[in-house]
Order: C-alpha cells, then structure tokens, then sequence
C-alpha cells in the first residue's frame, strides 16, 4: 500500500461516512482516559456502549459483565499498552495468545452473543494505537470468510496482515518524501488529523469492504475533477470487491 492511500481513504470516509463524527467525539471529548484504570466505572462503560450502540443498534452490551471482563483482563491491557501496530512482534507466540485471550473475553460482554465486530471497536476505544476495528464485509474481503471472526482469525492473521500494510505506507512515504520512519509516521498521520494508525487502515477497509459502491462513486469523482492520479485511481479501484 503507498501513504497516498491512506489519505485518500480517509478523506473518503469522512464524506460518505455520516456516522464518522461519533468517533472523535467519544474518543477526544466524551471519554475520560484518566478513569480507565484497574477498575473503569459504570459511567465510563455507559458511554462507551452508547458509543458502540451508534454504529451497531443491536448490541446488548451487559455492563456489569464488561466491568468483570475488562477487570480480569487488565494485566493483559496494562502490558500492550505501549506496543503500536506497526511495531509489534507477530513472531512473539506469547503476546500473540494475549491477543487471542483478550479479544475472545471481550467479545463476551454481551447479553446474547459472541460479539467479533463489537468487540474490535472496544478493544480498539482502549487500545487505539494496537487494534483494528473490522466487521463481516471486512473479514470477507481480507480473510475471504466473514465467518473468521474468532481470537485466533484476529491476531494470527487479521492484524499482521494490517501490519504489513501499514509498513509499505510507512516505507513508501520514507522513500518519496525523504523521512526518517518516525517523520514519516507523524506525515501520514498529520495529514489525517492526527488519527492513529489502526484508524487509518480501519477507515481504508471500511470505505473499500464494507461501503464499496459508495467508494467507487466517490473515486470516479475524483478523476473526472482532475483530483487522483491515475495510478492512484487504478490502485484503489482495483482493490474494490468485484
């Protein structure tokens, strides 16, 4: 994937996404990070579940259930919480099984099923810089089954193939604009409202996967205006479900 991507995608989806706002909203204004300790309280879950309920009106997310969830797997949290998807070691079986552990417990929290897409969002309002969000149109179109949706499917094969996409951006910009990694990092993200990474790729799925045709319509606007060199037109539209 080249830099470029990213930042047309995430144009994109704040144009054809009329729910992108909710995300700033509860991430940079209605969460209080300072709460989201050992114990997060009921009014800290609350939010994050109406959070959750903007994007997805079915969940039944329990809260007391959450808080005996999030409680039991905060050992785990407290030792990711410095690791960024475009650093991490996949080789590491052990963080790898972290991974699985904590998203399968998690996709538990509701009342009524196991909640893979629910869960990745969550995972992601906690670990923003580590997990990507996904969904059934998603895993389909990069798994090739919107039925992966277990642990193993997310952290064996979901999120090191983020990784690598990630890392052809990362040395794609290194490379045209002349950047030392960390400069190119804060490029990519500075031309995306400082949004982290995992948000990016998650906003290029989105757009491509699970609202494709909208997708489409809006790159033909952008080569009709002139806006999208061919290549990056191609590149996109190639990338695109059939």
């Amino acid at each position: 994937m080249h830099f470029r991507d990213l930042h047309i995608t995430h144009k994109a989806f704040w144009k054809i996404e009329r729910k992108a706002k909710y995300y700033d909203k509860y991430m940079k204004e209605r969460k209080n990070w300072k709460k989201w300790i050992e114990s997060v309280p009921l009014d800290e879950v609350r939010k994050l579940f109406k959070f959750i309920r903007l994007w997805d009106f079915h969940f039944r997310g329990n809260v007391k259930k959450f808080i005996e969830i999030y409680n039991e797997t905060f050992p785990i949290i407290k030792e990711l919480e410095h690791e960024r998807l475009e650093n991490v070691n996949f080789n590491n079986t052990e963080l790898q099984q972290k991974i699985v552990k904590i998203f399968d417990k998690m996709a538990q929290c509701s009342e009524e099923a196991y909640e893979s897409t629910d869960c990745s969002k969550i995972l992601h309002t906690i670990l923003p810089h580590l997990f990507v969000m996904w969904d059934q149109s998603i895993r389909e179109g990069i798994l090739g089954d919107e039925k992966k949706k277990s642990g193993a499917n997310y952290a064996l094969e979901f999120l090191p193939r983020m990784q690598v996409e990630l890392q052809e951006a990362i040395n794609s910009c290194m490379k045209e604009r002349e950047l030392n990694r960390e400069d190119a990092i804060q490029y990519i993200r500075q031309a995306c409202g400082y949004e982290t990474l995992p948000k990016l790729i998650d906003e290029h799925n989105y757009v491509i996967y699970t609202k494709s045709l909208e997708f489409r319509t809006y790159l033909e606007k952008l080569r009709e205006k002139g806006q999208i060199m061919i290549e990056e037109y191609k590149g996109l539209k190639n990338k695109l479900p059939l």
